[in-house]
């Protein structure tokens, strides 16, 4: 009896070598050592939490779990909450539809300075992976560790198309004035930055992420993260160009585009030259759950003529990379003010796209605590917000417990150490206002 073999990959036990070659073949297309090593040292979960679908690694599975804990508790209401309305606004908590744009978008001016400088830009950044060469034209080609469990996917299916097309987005607007009040009245903030309050919180729909299970391969061999993240992080970047009438807002006519006009916006960048190895990388995105990244946003941005700055920060010392991440967005937010800061300072800026390894995230501010700590204030596009902050949308509040609503929106040093190497890309519109103090 022939010997039975075991997959290197995912471990599954087949019978002889040519159904052990058909398996690999079927489900393992093009793993590299990286990324099977890396497999094999992390052990992944899918989120246990209802409708999240979210693989994570063990390593951030509490962090994450505390965040649904939170999203549920303030899901049910607080009772210690506390506030009165001044106005009839409420909670603006929205799915939008938008339709697909075949028309394009190149834009004018000086498009090839332009696309050379964001190029040089790029090629300063030291956290790209390195491609590898595969096929006999020497395409530079990324695999799953870098595009994820659908790196080499030709078309997302045909329910989540239709998905996309009926859910389009979830947006909550008018949060950036809640976290003002609650920093506000945080016991534990010593101030804090926000950026414009035209930013809205973009959401994933439920099931955007899910993972369908393959038969005959175990469930913990899907451990690649579903949703479109980088998606709705650009979705959130183009919220303030549209609601703070910035450059670039004629671009989008008043609405966000959609996952499927990003990437016409990201393929029409490629025709353009701008980040081009783009294509050769992933093969193209069209129709795909691809991941996009810093490259493909600031790619996008740039195309339509929009001018964005993208940084890298990385260090092989533990600390060093968050330290010079925080440093970076808490001078941005400073705007080069040399007065000691209010508690809580509402700015006109923009957003920060932020990238680490696996996820991206939007920046919408900067915290000082009155212990030492610092904390990156975020939407994150894998969470919603509780209903419970919904309803304080619109409102003057007096809250009691400032500090457990803050927490969903707070990444600090406890997230951060994980990672070793960190992007970011902002946006350099032609007219910045100054920031507006509230104390």
């Amino acid at each position: 009896m022939a010997n039975t073999m075991i997959c290197p990959f995912c471990g599954i036990a087949g019978g002889g070598e040519y159904e052990m070659l058909t398996h690999m073949e079927s489900f393992h297309p093009e793993e590299d050592q990286a990324s099977s090593s890396q497999a094999a040292q992390e052990q992944y979960a899918e989120c246990p939490i209802e409708g999240c679908g979210e693989v994570l690694s063990l390593t951030e599975m509490d962090y994450h779990v505390d965040l649904h804990v939170e999203e549920q508790r303030q899901g049910v209401g607080d009772p210690s909450e506390n506030h009165t309305a001044h106005g009839t606004a409420s909670s603006r908590v929205t799915t939008e539809v938008g339709a697909v744009s075949s028309s394009s978008h190149a834009g004018s001016g000086s498009a090839g300075d332009t696309q050379r400088t964001a190029i040089q830009q790029w090629g300063q950044l030291l956290s790209m992976p390195q491609p590898k060469e595969k096929g006999a034209t020497g395409d530079k080609r990324l695999g799953k560790a870098e595009l994820g469990k659908y790196a080499h996917e030709q078309t997302m299916p045909d329910w989540l198309v239709s998905l996309l097309h009926k859910g389009g987005e979830v947006t909550s607007d008018g949060v950036i004035n809640v976290l003002e009040q609650l920093l506000r009245q945080s016991r534990s903030t010593e101030y804090a930055y926000l950026c414009h309050p035209a930013v809205q919180h973009v959401s994933k729909l439920k099931k955007e992420g899910s993972q369908i299970p393959l038969p005959f391969v175990p469930a913990h061999t899907d451990i690649w993260r579903g949703g479109f993240c980088g998606y709705r992080n650009i979705q959130m970047m183009v919220s303030y160009i549209n609601g703070a009438n910035a450059y670039g807002r004629d671009q989008f006519r008043g609405r966000l585009p959609t996952i499927f006009e990003i990437q016409e916006y990201i393929e029409n960048a490629w025709d353009m030259g701008i980040n081009a190895q783009g294509r050769l990388e992933t093969g193209g995105i069209k129709g795909t759950r691809k991941y996009i990244g810093t490259p493909e946003a600031q790619a996008l941005f740039v195309s339509l003529q929009i001018p964005c700055t993208a940084q890298g920060f990385k260090d092989a010392e533990p600390g060093r990379s968050e330290a010079k991440l925080m440093y970076a967005v808490e001078q941005y937010f400073k705007h080069g003010m040399q007065s000691p800061p209010a508690k809580v300072t509402c700015t006109q800026l923009p957003p920060i796209y932020f990238q680490h390894a696996g996820h991206s995230l939007t920046i919408v501010g900067f915290e000082r605590q009155k212990n030492g700590p610092s904390n990156l204030l975020v939407f994150d596009p894998m969470f919603r917000d509780a209903p419970a902050l919904a309803r304080l949308i619109g409102q003057t509040f007096k809250h009691r417990s400032a500090d457990e609503s803050l927490k969903p929106y707070r990444r600090g040093s406890k997230y951060l150490r994980r990672y070793r190497e960190f992007e970011i890309l902002r946006l350099d519109g032609p007219q910045l206002s100054p920031p507006q103090s509230s104390r």
